[in-house]
C-alpha cells in the first residue's frame, strides 16, 4: 500500500513532465436507470477466458496483422451508421480510433455487434457502463483489442470504437523480477505501461500481490495516479440511458514498490466482478540505463525520481547555488567547457562540452534546500 506525495509529483510533472500512460479504453463511469430504447440486452455471456500470457505471447510471434490498411475499412458497420469524418484516428497501425454516428435505437447497436462480432471471430471479454448513458464492449481477435462505447452525443447514436494490437515484443519492458499471474492476458501495452485481464477473483489477484510486494523497496520516483473515472450525465434531454451493469463497488487496491532491478512499479488492481483488470505503470530509477558519461556525477545523496535514456531526474535536499557550484567544479575539473546558460530566479540551465559529447544541468529549487535536477546527455 502507498501514499502519493502529490506535491512531488506535480512538481516533478513540471519539470521532467512524466506522462502517465493508463490505458484509456479501459476507464468507465456508472449510470443505472429505466431504459427508453427498445428492449435490448446490454450483457453479453462471457466466453472463456485465455488462461496464460503464454498464449497471448504465441499469438503476437505468429499472428501477421489481419488488417493492413486502416482497421475501420475491415470493421463491420450498421447500414444505418456512418463515420464521423472528424472523429477518424488511424496514423498509427498498431492503435487508434474512430467514431459512428447513427439513426438506429441504442439498443439495436449494443445488438448487432452482440450478434455480429462473434461470427467474425471474435471474442468477448466484458461490459461496462460509461458515461455517455449506455455501455462499453471490451472484445479480443488475435493480437487485437477493442472497446465499443455506446452512447449519446449531442442528438446523435453514437459508437466509439478504440482499438489496439499487441505487439510481439510488447512485454519484454516489462521487468523479469516483476510477478505476473499466468493466468493474466495481456489487452493493450505501451513504452512504459501494461493493461491485463485476469480471469481470477479480486481477492485471489490482491493477496497474490500483497505476498509478492512485501519485499519491494519503498517508492522514491514519481507516481502515477488514478484519477476518478467522471461521470455525470452527457447525453440528450429526455433520454434516460439504457440499463447498464453496475459498477463493482469494491475500492481499487493500489501499491507503489521498488523491485531489485531497480524499476519503480505503480501497481493498480481493479475488481471486476468475478475477474480483475490489472494496470501496470512502470518507472526506471536504474542509473545505467541513462548512460551518462563516466565523469559526470549524480549529485552525493540524490533521490532519483526516474531514468530514461540519455537522461536522469532526481531531488537533492540542498539549495540551488551549492548543486550548482558542485558540478562548475566537478565537470571543470573533468575537462568539460562551459557554453550556453540561461539563470533566472529559482532556476539554472547549462551546457558544458567535450569533444562531441554535450550535457546540460537543468536545477529548479522547489523549496528551501531542495532542488529538482535534470542531467540530459546529447
Amino acid at each position: 500500500m502507498r501514499t502519493l506525495n502529490r506535491t512531488v509529483k506535480k512538481q516533478n510533472d513540471f519539470l521532467f513532465s512524466l506522462t502517465a500512460l493508463f490505458a484509456a479504453s479501459l476507464a468507465c463511469s456508472l449510470f443505472t436507470g429505466p431504459s427508453a430504447v427498445p428492449p435490448a440486452s446490454s450483457t453479453v455471456p462471457p466466453t472463456s477466458m485465455a488462461s496464460s500470457t503464454a498464449t497471448i505471447d504465441e499469438v503476437a510471434n505468429t499472428q501477421k496483422t489481419s488488417y493492413p490498411d486502416a482497421f475501420s475499412k475491415f470493421f463491420p458497420i450498421p447500414a444505418d451508421a456512418e463515420f464521423d469524418p472528424e472523429r477518424v484516428n488511424e496514423g498509427d497501425p498498431d492503435r487508434g480510433s474512430f467514431t459512428l454516428r447513427s439513426t438506429a435505437a441504442l439498443g439495436g447497436l449494443v445488438d448487432f455487434y452482440k450478434t455480429t462480432l462473434p461470427t467474425e471471430g471474435w471474442t468477448y471479454r466484458y461490459t461496462d457502463a460509461n458515461d455517455i448513458g449506455g455501455v462499453t464492449q471490451f472484445w479480443k481477435k488475435d493480437n487485437l483489442y477493442i472497446s465499443l462505447q455506446f452512447g449519446y452525443e449531442e442528438n446523435d447514436v453514437v459508437v466509439e470504437i478504440t482499438y489496439s494490437r499487441i505487439a510481439a515484443d510488447a512485454l519484454e519492458k516489462l521487468p523479469e523480477d516483476f510477478p505476473l499471474s499466468d493466468k493474466a492476458e495481456l489487452t493493450n501495452a505501451l513504452d512504459t505501461s501494461w493493461d491485463f485481464y485476469i480471469d481470477q477473483d479480486f481477492g485471489t489477484v490482491t493477496a497474490f500481490y500483497t505476498k509478492a510486494s512485501a519485499g519491494w523497496a519503498p517508492c522514491s520516483g514519481g507516481s502515477f495516479g488514478e484519477g476518478d473515472d467522471g461521470g455525470g450525465r452527457n447525453f440528450p434531454p429526455g433520454v434516460t440511458p439504457m440499463p447498464s451493469p453496475t459498477r463493482d463497488p469494491r475500492p481499487v487496491e493500489s501499491y507503489c514498490g521498488v523491485l531489485p532491478s531497480q524499476h519503480q512499479v505503480d501497481l493498480y488492481i481493479r475488481p471486476h466482478g468475478d475477474a480483475t483488470l490489472l494496470h501496470i505503470y512502470l518507472t526506471s530509477l536504474n542509473l545505467s540505463e541513462a548512460g551518462l558519461p563516466a565523469d559526470v556525477p549524480l549529485y552525493p545523496g540524490a533521490v532519483i525520481q526516474s531514468v530514461k535514456p540519455g537522461e536522469v531526474n532526481f531531488q537533492t535536499g540542498t539549495d540551488l547555488e551549492t548543486v550548482k557550484n558542485f558540478y562548475v567544479e566537478k565537470l571543470t575539473a573533468a575537462g568539460w567547457t562551459p557554453g550556453d546558460f540561461s539563470e533566472s530566479k529559482g532556476i539554472s540551465m547549462k551546457d558544458w562540452k567535450k569533444g562531441i559529447q554535450t550535457v546540460t544541468i537543468n536545477i529548479i529549487s522547489i523549496v528551501a534546500n531542495e532542488c529538482l535536477v535534470t542531467i540530459e546527455n546529447k
